[in-house]
């Protein structure tokens, strides 16, 4: 009688192994599901910055590619910050940086999302059309990106 509870005990662990083992296999396995990315070309983005006043008076996408203009576009924004907003750290060598500045009726800081097209870059703002109360503040809103380096020019998509 005890040989046989030892031979059922020596099966079930068996089984057991054999059945982890299975499960193991089972959902070890990649499920191949095709992406909503894979036919975008969507670029990943980074926000580094939202602020409300950037000075500019009309919307403007401006692209820097060089710590010069990144020093030049935080310079105007500082012209009335005591004490101003420093610039980020960025490697221009695998990095540039992508600003959006809205103008004064912009009361909420851009969406934007980035698709790489064969010869350019598209931009498009995923601005909600849904209109809001009336702000009675007076804000330019920007916004500072960093995305990865491209010698694509940029074209805005409305």
């Amino acid at each position: 009688m005890k040989e046989h509870i030892i031979v059922d005990l020596r099966m079930f662990k068996n089984f057991l192994y054999l059945f982890i083992l299975l499960i193991t296999q089972v959902y070890s396995c990649k499920s191949v599901v095709p992406s909503n990315l894979q036919g975008s070309n969507s670029i990943e983005m980074e926000l580094i910055l939202n602020e409300n006043y950037s000075g500019f008076e009309q919307e403007n996408y401006i692209l820097i590619k060089n710590q010069k203009d990144l020093n030049a576009f935080y310079g105007k924004i500082n012209r009335t910050r005591k004490p101003g907003l420093t610039p980020p750290k960025v490697d221009f060598d695998s990095e540039m940086i992508l600003v959006w500045c809205g103008d004064y009726s912009a009361s909420e800081y851009a969406k934007l999302e980035v698709r790489e097209k064969d010869t350019f870059l598209e931009i498009q703002n995923k601005r909600s059309k849904v209109a809001k109360e009336e702000n009675s503040l007076i804000v330019s809103p920007f916004s500072v990106y960093k995305l990865p380096l491209s010698s694509k020019s940029i074209k805005i998509k409305q």
